[in-house]
């Protein structure tokens, strides 16, 4: 197994995870979890890098609200689509982007320490998750945070039995691999929550928050989903977010860690 690169993937990846309601929830659920961190800021600028930030959707947003961003990624693809948004929105002269992996970026000169370092989603597609985790820390100013998001395998698990697709299930603790075709979204190595809170403390950060995103959109039907207002469903989302064992079933995990 080896790190995913997502140059044949990133138009699809931009409208199956960050389009729609699904990105709502994303971007509703880190919003509310970044907010303390953002807002004593306040008017001073930030250090931020996105590694493995692919198209830097979320991450955009913290460079127009005045912070100097950072987008690294093994993909070219991924970052030209980074860079295309950034001209649109007149953030040029805030945004930099270096292709790179992000075991690399720790010792990268051209990066400075973050303030706040994002790896969203990125993990779950590592041969090694645990060892990016550690360089991950060592990119970090004392006191720095990470906001870390990753796929969570309890969520695939109890689709498939919800599915009763029980062989698969079987043959995926068997062999390891949990990826779909070719060409699925489904990560290669989809991560157990508890595993990932072990490994932030092993390198020396702190958990300051733990939430869930889609902890039940994935589970109603279409047609339920299209019976209600998209915002009620954001609202839900958010208020089960932190309450297990909801968020133990969501689709991703948000930690927001901190470096002493």
């Amino acid at each position: 197994m080896a790190d995913r690169n997502f140059d044949d993937l990133a138009e699809r990846f931009r409208k199956r995870i960050y389009g729609g309601l699904k990105g709502d929830i994303r971007l509703a659920i880190l919003n509310r979890d970044l907010a303390p961190v953002l807002g004593a800021a306040q008017s001073s600028s930030l250090t931020v890098v996105d590694a493995g930030g692919g198209q830097g959707q979320f991450a955009l947003n913290l460079a127009a609200a005045g912070h100097e961003l950072w987008i690294t990624d093994i993909s070219a693809g991924m970052l030209q689509l980074a860079q295309e948004q950034a001209v649109a929105r007149g953030l040029e002269s805030r945004v930099q982007t270096l292709q790179l992996p992000l075991q690399a970026l720790s010792a990268d000169a051209r990066t400075s320490a973050a303030d706040l370092l994002l790896c969203h989603a990125v993990l779950e597609w590592l041969e090694h998750p645990q060892q990016a985790l550690v360089h991950l820390a060592e990119c970090l100013v004392p006191g720095g945070y990470l906001s870390l998001t990753f796929y969570n395998r309890r969520a695939l698990e109890f689709r498939l039995l919800q599915r009763g697709s029980l062989r698969q299930l079987d043959r995926n603790h068997e062999s390891g691999n949990w990826g779909g075709h070719p060409g699925s979204l489904t990560p290669q190595n989809p991560l157990l929550p508890e595993d990932v809170m072990g490994w932030v403390e092993q390198a020396g950060l702190s958990l300051v928050a733990h939430s869930g995103i889609r902890c039940f959109h994935d589970f109603m039907t279409p047609e339920m989903r299209d019976k209600l207002p998209p915002e009620a469903i954001v609202e839900k989302e958010l208020a089960y977010s932190r309450i297990d064992p909801y968020r133990q079933l969501a689709r991703y995990v948000h930690l927001l860690c901190r470096r002493a």
